[in-house]
């Protein structure tokens, strides 16, 4: 308990006293760059081209034509959203999760920082970061970020997606991010809303973990 107890209050404390936001108004520790380190390859600019495809057709609602960019004839696709437990597997789950019409007033993704490699001839695995507005109906808008590990399958000279996932930061770095970019809390609110989270963390704690401690030194 003494090495959480030690990374929380280094949370804490870096929310107050951390230096001003870099560009993309993240702290500067965890900030991702506004640019990946070294050149782009040119596989690196086939899916950068694709995901600016792909986000079009997300942000217009056209989900026809956003899975007809995945490779439909792969059974084992799957698809994580972060806000979905567990994750999609088959096209019966995916296309209900994209066949929920008139549930959002509308949605607009933007991808960059695309980094890419073959893993196969013709299968590509690719990290890349996503930043998000959303309006669901009846509610406010809402603004994020997320990063992304995605496969592709070059089919009939195409690039197809095969598998998606989103993959959040700890929750507490969200939380933290996310408080920096408000515009109504204060540095106090921003303490005290992590702090909320760091209890929430700390009940959630199974009761024998204080022995597996003691046991797994």
């Amino acid at each position: 308990m003494k090495r959480l107890a030690i990374l929380m209050g280094t949370v804490l404390a870096g929310c107050a006293t951390a230096p001003p936001p870099a560009a993309d108004r993240l702290s500067p520790e965890q900030s991702v760059p506004a640019e990946p380190s070294g050149p782009a390859s040119t596989l690196d600019a086939e899916i950068t081209a694709f995901l600016a495809s792909y986000a079009a057709a997300y942000n217009r609602q056209d989900y026809d034509s956003l899975l007809g960019m995945w490779d439909t004839d792969d059974p084992d696709a799957f698809y994580m959203a972060e806000e979905i437990d567990p994750p999609m597997q088959g096209w019966k789950t995916i296309r209900a999760y994209f066949g929920r019409a008139g549930v959002l007033d509308g949605i607009r993704n933007e991808y960059s920082n695309v980094r890419a490699h073959y893993v196969a001839p013709d299968i590509a695995l690719a990290t890349y970061r996503l930043r998000f507005d959303i309006k669901i109906k009846n509610m406010q808008a809402l603004s994020s970020w997320d990063r992304i590990v995605a496969v592709f399958r070059r089919k009939d000279g195409e690039w197809k997606m095969i598998a998606y996932a989103e993959a959040p930061q700890a929750p507490l770095t969200m939380i933290r991010k996310a408080a920096k970019s408000s515009k109504s809390l204060t540095p106090a609110e921003q303490k005290e809303l992590l702090r909320a989270m760091q209890t929430l963390m700390q009940d959630a704690v199974p009761e024998d973990f204080d022995e597996w401690l003691e046991n797994n030194p």
